[in-house]
């Protein structure tokens, strides 16, 4: 018992005795253990937190799913709105696989879904979901929407219509076009023979798709019709016109092209063949009798990129054009172009 003044009272010697001893706190290595318990007790919780959020996300994901009958009912509304001359696209651009699933190989055609580029189309309409749109089409006048549950549709105006006088690829067949590898040499040409030997085709790297109807050339590939991937995987319905490589050009004359006030086109690689950057540049050029029209080169990691000449000269007239390609090395140029006559 503690006396008025505060002290400890004092034992029967009287002497005063000692305060008791606080009891031992805990050790360092009594405590340590505590806070990784505490700190595993938060990581499994977090495990389960982590689920909660995924399983929220996999519900909105689901409830966002457009059904297959929207994209069946966007289809027929696409039918009433599409002409022939009009383009097609599918936004976000990772819709397009269901597009063309749904909506077949009439509506989704191969010049719809693998076009040169878009400034060719009067018109496109634009299937979209989510609110999403396609840059190619930004600042176009919407001409005619309508919505279908999930899916809108918005058929656009081309706000600068331009009128084709001629297509290059409508002349890739032996009636309208010659191939030759032409030495750079001499001029002596060697000719590629157009024949049916088969379609060929490959994994990831060999290349695009080649049919089995093409000109097959002695020192280079062949030369024919086929859909090459650009940088960006977009696809591009074009001319497959690899160079033979050093010493030669590969030499394609279109017979009776129709000419207006420009010769407007693109070019490029397939994409596993220019990505790296490691290829020799090539060059094309555009050739009426001894006349050059333009020149262009294309160099990896370009992509698909535009070219353009003016021939006010020869408007109004039909002549045969002569196009070179070249290039001081052959493997892996798996070269592609396409070019039209405009007014």
């Amino acid at each position: 018992m503690v006396d008025d003044a505060g002290s400890s009272p004092a034992n029967e010697g009287g002497e005063y005795a000692a305060e008791p001893p606080a009891p031992p706190g805990p050790s360092p290595a009594a405590v340590a253990p505590r806070r990784w318990r505490s700190w595993k007790t938060w990581a499994a919780l977090a495990v389960p937190a982590v689920a909660i959020v995924e399983l929220a996300a996999f519900f909105l994901q689901v409830h966002d799913v457009v059904p297959p009958e929207a994209w069946d009912h966007a289809r027929d509304a696409a039918r009433t709105m599409l002409e022939p001359s009009d383009g097609l696209l599918f936004s976000p651009r990772w819709t397009e696989p269901l597009g063309r699933m749904h909506f077949g190989d009439k509506l989704a055609t191969l010049d719809r879904m693998a076009p040169q580029d878009y400034t060719r189309f009067p018109r496109v309409l634009e299937v979209s979901i989510r609110g999403q749109h396609r840059p190619e089409v930004r600042g176009w006048s919407v001409v005619q929407e309508q919505r279908v549950g999930p899916v809108s549709l918005r058929l656009l105006a081309n706000p600068h219509p331009v009128v084709l006088l001629d297509d290059l690829l409508t002349h890739v067949r032996p009636q309208a076009l010659t191939v030759v590898e032409a030495s750079t040499a001499d001029g002596s040409e060697q000719p590629c023979p157009f024949a049916d030997s088969g379609p060929r085709n490959g994994a990831l790297g060999f290349g695009p798709a080649i049919p089995a109807a093409k000109f097959n050339c002695p020192r280079g590939g062949p030369v024919a019709l086929t859909v090459v991937a650009d940088l960006d995987y977009y696809p591009h319905h074009c001319i497959y016109a690899p160079p033979p490589g050093s010493g030669a050009a590969l030499r394609l004359r279109f017979s009776a092209v129709h000419f207006g006030k420009l010769l407007y086109g693109h070019h490029g690689l397939y994409v596993e063949a220019e990505r790296m950057k490691q290829g020799a540049p090539i060059n094309i050029t555009f050739r009426v009798g001894d006349r050059v029209i333009g020149e262009a080169t294309h160099e990896d990691g370009q992509g698909w990129d535009g070219f353009q000449f003016d021939t006010s000269a020869l408007q109004g007239t039909t002549g045969e054009l002569t196009v070179d390609v070249q290039s001081s090395f052959s493997n892996r140029r798996m070269y592609c172009f396409e070019a039209d006559t405009r007014s």
